[in-house]
């Protein structure tokens, strides 16, 4: 397909899902609380798996479900697209009913690449990042399971939306013990309070990297210093705050 001008990379960040255009892929081992959509433009990506052998996924299209230990790479063109699980269940939904990392093809890969090629020229713009999104989330919300966690896991996640939220105060509200809490919240998100709250930060402080930089944007997302900020990005996204910065274009 070609097409992405090679001297750019673009990225929309909003509150219910992330687009990233590249000229090329490579992550470090990470797993991150989203469900990620990587598509080669031009090649196939590969999404490889920790332990001995390093089992491998490749495909055109692959998806990988929330909380998923991997490392990914694709040598040409290549779109990244991570989707809010809360936010988006149906994507997320969609993405655990396959078990684990695997290709997309078939209608859904021909329906993207049509809409992919139709813009294939402005790929780094925000507003076609932001449709194409839109657009593949729409097909995958065609036929992917919707489970609504407990009310009582609603409120805290949504407390903690706000990365300066009391993560003790938010639990306390809850009206059920801790430990009760933390289990229905893993029950239903997936990983721990605490570990969510960090992620809640994350996406904050890299949002916050089209106006300031690496430290500045640790500071205003509550981290405690750069080095904490980087080494949590590197664990949940599989790349360094700088190179994440590079060619930001966020909405």
């Amino acid at each position: 397909m070609g097409g992405l001008n090679a001297s750019r990379i673009g990225a929309v960040i909003g509150e219910a899902f992330a687009v990233r255009a590249s000229t090329a892929m490579t992550s470090t081992l990470h797993a991150e609380h989203g469900a990620a959509i990587l598509v080669g433009l031009d090649s196939e990506v590969t999404v490889t798996l920790p332990g001995p052998g390093g089992a491998a996924v490749r495909g055109r299209m692959v998806v990988v479900p929330p909380d998923v230990w991997h490392a990914a790479s694709c040598p040409g063109p290549t779109l990244g697209l991570l989707y809010d699980p809360e936010l988006m269940p149906h994507v997320a939904g969609h993405a655990r009913l396959r078990g684990g990392p695997c290709p997309l093809d078939g209608d859904l890969l021909s329906r993207f690449d049509g809409a992919a090629a139709a813009h294939v020229a402005s790929l780094s713009r925000p507003e076609v990042l932001d449709g194409l999104a839109r657009e593949l989330a729409g097909w995958l919300a065609e036929a992917s399971p919707r489970r609504a966690p407990d009310r009582r896991v609603a409120r805290v996640l949504e407390a903690l939306r706000d990365p300066a939220a009391d993560r003790r105060l938010a639990i306390a509200r809850a009206g059920l013990s801790e430990a009760h809490l933390q289990a229905l919240f893993v029950r239903d998100v997936g990983l721990p309070i605490r570990t969510f709250q960090l992620w809640r930060r994350l996406l904050v402080a890299v949002a916050a990297l089209s106006r300031l930089d690496a430290t500045g944007a640790a500071h205003a997302a509550g981290f405690a210093d750069l080095a904490h900020f980087s080494r949590t990005c590197r664990r949940m996204l599989g790349y360094s705050p700088t190179e994440l910065r590079s060619g930001l274009l966020l909405t």
